[in-house]
């Protein structure tokens, strides 16, 4: 089955909004906006029955609690451009409200990826993940250095500089006991898209992420 959006297309409208981001513009273009916005979400209606098929988490979401807004809100940022230049959405228990370990996909202009981890957790949660690799280094390493994901995926975080205290400065596991998140990304070009169901691929490349999500959201048991 071929998807119904056409990421090429989407692509070239975030360009020309990139350049024309100004809600002049973004009106006398809307009904092009609304067609490609509502195609793009029946594939990621679609997205979801896929990988719901084997991630209890992300079975019966609905896709407008995944999917994020176009409208950016400035009231507390320099740059007053009113709208994203992408398409994104979060694959996880609670949809984009989650705190769990999900899947993130992000549609922009020479800037495409496949995500998973949790990203920015709050200061409890990020001790007990910090606690749990500790504590099960192996089983972490073991799923971290699955070839799925470790010659496709790399991890994007931001770090301490020190070792968190109560930590020594020589762990095995440094590297990710410094995390501040736990996030593996997939970058992908636009040529990515370019088949009959991007999306069966899409949910298959985040596939391999699923033991790692079941085992950062040990902390949440």
């Amino acid at each position: 089955m071929k998807s119904s959006s056409d990421i090429k297309q989407i692509l070239d409208y975030l360009r020309e909004l990139q350049v024309n981001n100004d809600r002049s513009w973004f009106k006398s273009h809307k009904e092009r906006y609304d067609a490609l916005r509502q195609a793009w979400e029946r594939d990621m209606e679609r997205l979801i029955t896929l990988v719901g098929q084997w991630d209890d988490n992300v079975r019966g979401l609905m896709v407008r609690d995944c999917v994020y807004r176009i409208y950016r809100d400035t009231r507390f940022s320099a740059n007053k451009a009113p709208y994203k230049n992408y398409f994104s959405g979060v694959l996880g228990r609670g949809g984009r409200h989650t705190i769990m370990a999900s899947y993130y996909v992000h549609f922009e202009p020479d800037h495409c990826l496949l995500c998973g981890g949790i990203w920015w957790p709050e200061k409890d949660i990020l001790n007990r993940l910090r606690a749990l690799i500790d504590a099960e280094p192996q089983e972490f390493l073991h799923i971290a250095q699955q070839p799925d994901i470790a010659q496709r995926y790399h991890w994007e975080c931001q770090t301490l500089k020190k070792m968190p205290q109560g930590y020594p400065v020589d762990h095995p596991l440094a590297q990710f006991i410094k995390m501040k998140e736990y996030l593996l990304m997939m970058p992908v070009d636009e040529q990515y898209f370019d088949c009959d169901d991007w999306v069966e691929r899409v949910a298959s490349d985040l596939r391999p992420l699923k033991p790692m999500h079941d085992f950062l959201n040990y902390v949440f048991d």
